[in-house]
């Protein structure tokens, strides 16, 4: 621990002097690259010093970039999020295609009745405890003045909907952080994935019902759901054809995989969004192929119907570290605390509420289910994180509806982030506490 404390404070120490100290006829910049590499080495040294803690590394990192980014010790620019954005990218792929190899079929079988009664008590509970919530609320934290009862039924609906979300990329880093691996692990794992593919069905219904109660002469798209059906369906089938290539590459080609496989992963998630950008900007055609539901279901086949399902997993294990570290602590600096400053009040009651609806949800689930006790009444722990799918839903509420929109974003980014600080310390103890840590 005293030496990456050591390293960590002379890392500091050069970042001020670059930062600070202007040469001659010099101009201090910045740059991506050294951003980087100051970044990945400055977080990973926090991530040790708290594992030392017997806090999750991830937390270090998200901490790391909070405290060098724009807002504390201003080491790093607030444009350096988006000047590498690249790699958040790059590692939601990676996060995918470990998400996906991590559901193994011989485990998955013994946990069907839990899976299937957790996301459905999750997201009935959560949506409709949470809507319910804030739309009382609402009453004494006027956000929007003037709104009438359509309004505010369409807010605290969407509240409800993010509220569902979870950040698979948070557990799966846990997990191979801590080794975990039994019943809990494979559960939450599952049920996390699951709900991801739930969450997007459900946002689309309430975006479609929410567009007809703003607007009195809008109907429910009811084409919406067959568009959004065929999506999925069409990512999960691109996504078995990618699985099958990367079989082919890993025994016939004799690939170095993991290179290869988050390369791939990468250039799916942009062509997605070119793809998407193209379909709307020239023909008015809004199809969204899901990236990361692709690389799940390929990951899924290369663990389930290959020989390299192992080799897989143990081959991604030792290139993750870099790439957690560098997407985690990117998500530090990306933290707005000017909103959260604004909205912490309401954003701690948010939180409160969630915890509760997951507690209450996790509980009947497991008790319908015929769980152990020590497992259910730890399933909450398991689920409070909020990250990447919670922020894109966000970004497609403004879109759709600005006038109420960017408040709602404020709001529930205050939540997300509160979210996203306790949660992989709640997740980590909870596989300790249930015994299926192994490291």
């Amino acid at each position: 621990m005293l030496q990456n404390v050591i390293v960590l404070n002379l890392l500091i120490g050069f970042m001020f002097a670059v930062v600070n100290v202007n040469f001659p006829g010099k101009t201090t910049v910045v740059t991506p690259t050294l951003a980087l590499g100051f970044l990945l080495l400055s977080a990973y040294c926090t991530g040790n010093i708290l594992q030392k803690l017997k806090l999750p590394k991830i937390s270090g990192y998200i901490l790391a970039g909070l405290a060098f980014g724009p807002y504390f010790l201003a080491l790093l620019p607030k444009e350096t999020a988006s000047n590498l954005s690249f790699i958040n990218s790059l590692a939601l792929a990676f996060i995918a295609f470990c998400a996906g190899g991590e559901l193994k079929i011989s485990h998955l079988k013994y946990q069907v009745k839990s899976i299937i009664y957790l996301v459905i008590c999750q997201t009935v509970i959560v949506f409709i405890g949470v809507s319910i919530a804030v739309y009382l609320l609402l009453a004494y934290f006027p956000i929007i003045t003037g709104i009438d009862s359509a309004k505010r039924l369409v807010i605290s609906l969407v509240f409800g909907i993010i509220s569902v979300a979870r950040s698979p990329s948070s557990t799966i880093a846990i997990i191979t952080e801590t080794r975990a691996c039994g019943p809990y692990t494979n559960t939450v794992l599952s049920v996390t994935i699951v709900k991801d593919v739930a969450v997007i069905i459900l946002f689309g219904i309430v975006l479609s019902a929410s567009k007809a109660l703003i607007t009195a002469s809008a109907s429910i798209e009811y084409s919406f759901f067959f568009v959004l059906l065929s999506e999925i369906i069409v990512a999960i089938i691109l996504g078995i054809a990618l699985g099958y290539a990367f079989i082919y590459l890993i025994e016939v080609v004799k690939v170095e995989f993991p290179i290869v496989i988050i390369g791939s992963g990468f250039l799916v998630i942009k062509f997605s969004h070119l793809f998407t950008s193209y379909l709307l900007e020239t023909f008015n055609i809004a199809i969204n192929f899901e990236p990361l539901l692709i690389c799940m279901t390929a990951g899924f086949v290369v663990q389930n119907f290959s020989k390299f399902g192992d080799k897989f997993l143990n081959k991604m294990d030792k290139v993750s570290i870099p790439i957690y570290v560098a997407f985690f602590a990117l998500t530090g600096i990306a933290i707005d605390i000017e909103v959260l400053k604004t909205a912490w009040s309401f954003g701690l009651i948010l939180v409160a509420i969630r915890l509760f609806m997951l507690y209450t949800a996790s509980f009947i689930s497991g008790v319908i289910a015929g769980d152990e006790p020590l497992i259910y009444k730890n399933y909450w722990l398991g689920f409070i994180t909020q990250a990447g799918v919670s922020l894109g839903l966000l970004t497609e509420v403004v879109r759709r509806f600005p006038s109420i929109g960017l408040p709602i974003q404020s709001l529930l980014i205050a939540a997300i982030t509160i979210n996203q600080l306790i949660g992989p310390i709640a997740f980590k103890w909870a596989l300790t506490k249930v015994g299926e840590t192994n490291k």
